[in-house]
């Protein structure tokens, strides 16, 4: 398997069609392989796929031309979200209580005031 380093989109004059070209690289070994597709559409969608990926490859015994992607997995940011929530929660509460004990002195301040 060999790392992509780039793609690109060529129209070729001589035969008249387009095809995408990939920079490869892996164990000392740089090269260049020109695959033919159908359109400029079709090579927008595998440049497309390569900038989205995570990772690469071109496997030279088979042809094969592998995309990865990582994913997060949605239970993880529902988790997450909860958490913070429920942090955010937590400190009104606390700047509650504060706004409360702070009214409830300064009232007592006022009490003495008067009585003095």
């Amino acid at each position: 398997m060999l790392a992509i380093q780039g793609l690109k989109c060529v129209y070729d004059t001589g035969s008249r069609g387009w095809a995408i070209e990939l920079a490869l690289k892996g164990d000392g070994e740089e090269a260049v392989r020109r695959f033919d597709v159908d359109g400029p559409e079709d090579a927008e969608m595998l440049i497309e796929a390569f900038d989205e990926s995570t990772a690469s490859s071109f496997d030279p015994a088979t042809g094969e031309i592998v995309f990865a992607y990582e994913y997060a997995t949605l239970d993880d940011e529902d988790e997450d979200e909860d958490e913070s929530d429920d942090e955010a929660d937590e400190e009104e509460d606390e700047d509650a209580e504060t706004a409360e004990d702070d009214e409830d002195e300064a009232a007592e301040d006022e009490d003495e005031k008067v009585k003095a």
